[in-house]
C-alpha cells in the first residue's frame, strides 16, 4: 500500500513540477501543471522535499546516489541553451547545443533524489508485518492506563450458542472509544444464516426509548457495536466497531441477528453480556 499522504505522481506530473520549483517552466508547461495538479498538492511535496534536501545540504549531510549516476543526471538534464548570433543571422538547426551551466547539477541530484524519494514512498510495504488482533489487544492492555478501561468477563446465558462453554472477556476505553472481545467456546455460525452483532449499553445515553425492555438501562437504544462471526473454534479476538462514540461504557450485550445486523434488536436471542463486577 502506498502512503496515502502523497499524490500518485505520473513522469509528466513530477517534471513539470520539478521544472517549476527550479524556474526552467514555460507558460505552457505551467497550464499544463495546473491541469494535472489543479489544488498544487504535488507541486507542494515537491518544493517540501527540495527544501529538506537543501537544508541536509547545508548542513554537510549530502544524499548517498548510486556510483556514476551524478553524471547521468547532468547529460539528462541538460537542455540546449539560447544560441548567440547576430540579429539577423539566420538560425543553424545543424549547431552543437551548449550544455546547461555546471552550476544546475546539484538541482539536478536533487530532482533525482526527489524522485528516488517518491519512487520509494510509493511502492509497495510488501514486507511490512501487520500485527495480529491478538497483539493489538495486548498493545492496548499494556498502554492504556487501568483507570481508562474496563475489562469485564463474559457472562453466558442458557443460548444454544454457548453449548460449547463460552469463555472470555471485553476489554474496552472510552476515552479511545476502542476496544476488544475475547471469545472462547462460542458456536461457530452460519454467515449466510445469522450473524453475532456487539450492542453498547452507555450510562449517559437516554432512558426509556425502548420501554418494552422493562426499566432502566435495558430501555435506552444501544449503540451498535458491530456484526461478526465465528468462523472456527478456539479463542478469537475481535476489535469492537462502535458505531458512535461512547462516552461511559456500562455494559456489553452479543445478540443473533439475521446477516447484516439489525437497528433495533428484538433480544429475542442474547447468548452473551458484560457487566461490570
Amino acid at each position: 500500500m502506498s502512503d496515502t499522504r502523497y499524490p500518485e505522481f505520473s513522469d509528466r506530473l513530477l517534471e513539470l513540477c520539478l521544472d517549476q520549483a527550479l524556474e526552467d517552466s514555460s507558460n505552457t508547461d505551467n497550464n499544463e501543471l495546473h491541469g494535472l495538479d489543479p489544488n498544487g498538492d504535488a507541486y507542494a511535496q515537491v518544493e517540501m522535499l527540495l527544501a529538506e534536501l537543501d537544508i541536509a545540504a547545508a548542513e554537510n549531510d549530502p544524499v548517498d546516489l548510486p556510483a556514476g549516476l551524478v553524471e547521468t543526471i547532468a547529460s539528462g538534464y541538460s537542455k540546449p541553451s539560447p544560441e548567440l548570433r547576430l540579429a539577423g543571422s539566420p538560425a543553424d538547426p545543424h549547431a552543437a547545443s551548449a550544455p546547461r551551466p555546471i552550476s544546475w547539477i546539484p538541482w539536478a541530484v536533487a530532482a533525482a533524489a526527489v524522485l528516488m524519494a517518491f519512487t520509494i514512498l510509493m511502492m509497495p510495504k510488501t514486507n511490512a508485518t501487520i500485527p495480529s488482533l491478538a497483539q493489538q489487544r495486548a498493545v492496548f492492555l499494556e498502554t492504556t492506563p487501568a483507570d481508562q478501561r474496563v475489562q469485564w468477563d463474559w457472562i453466558v446465558t442458557e443460548d444454544p450458542a454457548n453449548a460449547g462453554g463460552v469463555t472470555g472477556d471485553v476489554v474496552w476505553s472510552d476515552e479511545a472509544n476502542r476496544g476488544f472481545m475475547k471469545i472462547s467456546g462460542l458456536t461457530v455460525n452460519d454467515p449466510g444464516q445469522t450473524q453475532y452483532q456487539l450492542w453498547i449499553f452507555d450510562a449517559t445515553r437516554p432512558e426509556g426509548e425502548l420501554p418494552q425492555f422493562g426499566e432502566g438501562l435495558l430501555t435506552q437504544r444501544p449503540i451498535d457495536g458491530g456484526v461478526f462471526d465465528i468462523t472456527e473454534d478456539g479463542e478469537l479476538i475481535i476489535e469492537i466497531d462502535a458505531k458512535l462514540t461512547v462516552k461511559q461504557a456500562a455494559a456489553f450485550a452479543v445478540t443473533i441477528e439475521p446477516p447484516g445486523g439489525v437497528v433495533v434488536s428484538d433480544r429475542s436471542r442474547v447468548p452473551l453480556l458484560a457487566l461490570a463486577p
